[in-house]
């Protein structure tokens, strides 16, 4: 049943890859995709039904574009690599889509931007010129200042390329391992992944509100320091495409993505095992990992350094992730408190 359910989804949502996706289905079940089954008439068809009423019409396929102001000091622009044009910003209607469980994306919206009222009031700030020279010597591809252990954890949680898993199947797999270790069976397992999906995916439409939704859309490290002229004016962050040219994704700095997601996860899995304590192995199939498993004894801990990788990568400010990680930790108590509740008065979640 919930492989059937899954392959109608999926094979909606990625229409082009039907045949891989088929073939995954076989190796999974034994049985073709195509084949009948009761269970698809008594459970499967009214399920996907649903989901499909309930995400119709939820902005997730605006087209609008957004372009950038390349004159603005401060403002988010293209960085070459990933960002072939100024209109190619990635996904800029995401914090407008309808969350599942938020009342919208700027629930918790964090002020720390907004305490400045211009580009250049921000520009001119203390705080601002500490946070890009952080980046400046710990995210730099030849820093000094980075330890070999930042640099293994920069490249462990990155997962940014296409062809690999990206940070949200990053943790999903990890929320597998977790899951597996401590014995849950396929209902206890089936609840927690559906809190961890819903937690992150309503993060990500948080973060991409503050990312484009906010008046300030922060330029990235690399053209802030750039910007700054003399030796810095050829300065590269460690993150780097297959190719090993210098990568930065292609959206704006505040607030960080991986630590959002990083944030949602940590405060699902917590709430949902009602502990923070738990040791486990974490993977990775960057290809630039320096190791393909990290070990972890809290989810906290897995939270913390996903969201400073991105600082030693140098593709973040450090508010990017401490933003980043109270936006998702805010999310996740929202989620626990207000979805999947028991079904029954006073009775305790199961896991």
């Amino acid at each position: 049943m919930i492989d059937r359910t899954a392959y109608r989804i999926i094979s909606q949502l990625f229409p082009g890859d039907q045949a891989y996706i088929d073939a995954q289905f076989t190796a999974r079940t034994g049985s073709a995709p195509n084949s009948f089954d009761i269970i698809d008439h008594l459970v499967v068809d009214p399920v996907v039904r649903q989901i499909n009423e309930a995400r119709s019409g939820d902005g997730s396929d605006n087209p609008q574009v957004y372009s950038g102001d390349t004159t603005t000091p401060g403002a988010w622009r293209p960085t070459g690599g990933s960002c072939r044009q100024a209109s190619d910003a990635v996904t800029p209607n995401w914090g407008m889509v309808k969350p599942f469980v938020l009342s919208s994306g700027s629930q918790f919206r964090p002020a720390t931007l907004g305490a400045f009222a211009s580009y250049a009031d921000l520009l001119a700030s203390p705080a601002y010129a500490g946070q890009v020279e952080e980046v400046r010597q710990f995210g730099a591809v030849n820093s000094t200042e980075r330890t070999l252990d930042q640099t293994a954890a920069a490249w462990f949680w990155a997962n940014d390329l296409d062809g690999t898993y990206k940070p949200p199947g990053q943790l999903l797999e990890l929320t597998g391992i977790v899951a597996k270790k401590l014995g849950l069976d396929k209902y206890q397992t089936a609840r927690l992944y559906a809190l961890v999906s819903l937690t992150m995916a309503d993060a990500a439409i948080a973060v991409w509100d503050t990312k484009y939704d906010t008046p300030i859309k922060l330029w990235r490290p690399v053209t802030a320091i750039q910007a700054t002229g003399g030796a810095n004016a050829t300065w590269q962050p460690l993150s780097a495409d297959r190719s090993g040219a210098p990568f930065t994704p292609c959206f704006p700095a505040w607030a960080s993505g991986h630590a959002g997601l990083a944030g949602a996860w940590a405060g699902a899995m917590k709430h949902f095992f009602g502990c923070d304590y738990v040791s486990f192995t974490a993977h990775s199939e960057d290809p630039h990992t320096l190791m393909a498993y990290r070990s972890f004894t809290s989810f906290s801990q897995v939270a913390q350094e996903d969201a400073l990788s991105r600082l030693w990568l140098g593709v973040h400010y450090r508010w990017d992730l401490t933003d980043g990680l109270a936006l998702g930790d805010n999310v996740a108590d929202y989620l626990f408190a207000n979805t999947m509740l028991p079904t029954r008065p006073g009775r305790p979640p199961r896991w």
